[in-house]
């Protein structure tokens, strides 16, 4: 029997339900986030400043926790000045150096664009934004030899045309965020947090200063503290960059799944429509019922898993098909 699926995506409820499907009929379908999570978070840190790299980097790395840094590469080595500094009586906060930029990357963070002098790209000309994209895109590539895959909004301020420019050759942009900085507490991040698991959404945090700069926290330890209890829910909640969440919500969409299915196997075909050298992120297929073992794709092996109930395997998008047995 052979059967089109298109982009079968559970709600939170329905992931505690699949496996009750009927043997006959497995439910193949694919999961909302990597790893068959309820709900995901990217953190993201606007402007480069220093101390994101010499205070937020140990506490991520410490947790395993990967985030995405947006840079402008104008301001690395130099000084971002704001409102904020004003009032600190301070001038200016410092940015980090390239060395500091390459060191993220070398971690495993993302490092994205800020736009090379941070300027609003809804009210520059084309040739103007041409620049203010491409220029920083390459100064980026050049120094840490990625080229980055999303984009952030100086200022937040975007159009239909401004996105459709800015994410072009990236797998996406900062489209919606949410203030994690000074004005928040550990019971506010919290909740936060349990609001999305609760809606199977994706929350993108926003911030900037840390312990100086522009919306800094009062007390860093509120952020540390944040990061504690999100490094505890990761059995719930997919933490990951921008990019990597932006690539496989898009592919989530953009994937259909051609179903066969024979006594004791499933055969699984993707087609997904996005170009792969950008979309390169696997996506997890939940099975169902059935006591599935083993998985090839490709003549690979993937590995069979179970998380939260479901029986899980991530496939390639843009690869032939998978069999499962």
């Amino acid at each position: 029997m052979i059967r089109k699926v298109k982009k079968i995506v559970f709600t939170a409820a329905a992931l505690l339900t699949t496996a009750a499907v009927c043997d006959a009929q497995p439910t193949v379908g694919i999961a909302p986030y990597r790893g068959g999570r309820l709900a995901a978070v990217s953190y993201t840190f606007d402007d480069g400043l220093q101390d994101q790299y010499t205070l937020a980097r140990p506490e991520l790395n410490r947790r395993g926790l990967r985030a995405t840094f947006a840079i402008i590469g104008s301001k690395v080595g130099g000084v971002m000045h704001s409102k904020q500094d004003r009032k600190d009586g301070t001038d200016g906060t410092p940015c980090m150096t390239w060395d500091m930029v390459r060191q993220l990357a070398a971690d495993g963070h993302e490092i994205a664009s800020h736009g090379w002098e941070h300027k609003a790209v809804t009210r520059l000309t084309p040739d103007q934004l041409r620049h203010e994209v491409q220029r920083n895109d390459s100064a980026i590539l050049t120094e840490t030899g990625r080229r980055p895959r999303t984009f952030v909004y100086p200022g937040n301020a975007k159009t239909d045309e401004t996105i459709a420019f800015c994410e072009q050759d990236k797998v996406g942009s900062r489209t919606f965020q949410t203030s994690i900085g000074s004005k928040r507490d550990t019971t506010w991040l919290r909740q936060w947090v349990e609001g999305l698991v609760e809606q199977g959404a994706w929350g993108v945090g926003m911030t900037h200063g840390i312990a100086r700069g522009y919306d800094h926290f009062e007390n860093p330890q509120v952020l540390w503290a944040h990061l504690d209890y999100i490094a505890a829910r990761q059995d719930e909640v997919w933490v990951a960059p921008l990019c990597e969440v932006a690539a496989y919500v898009k592919e989530r969409e953009n994937t259909e799944l051609q179903v066969s299915t024979a006594a004791d196997s499933l055969t699984v075909r993707p087609a997904c429509t996005l170009d792969p050298l950008l979309f390169r992120q696997p996506l997890t297929l939940m099975l169902g019922s059935g006591l599935w073992q083993q998985a090839r794709q490709d003549g690979q092996p993937l590995t069979v898993y179970r998380h939260r109930g479901q029986t899980l395997v991530d496939i390639d998008p843009h690869g032939g098909a998978a069999t499962i047995y």
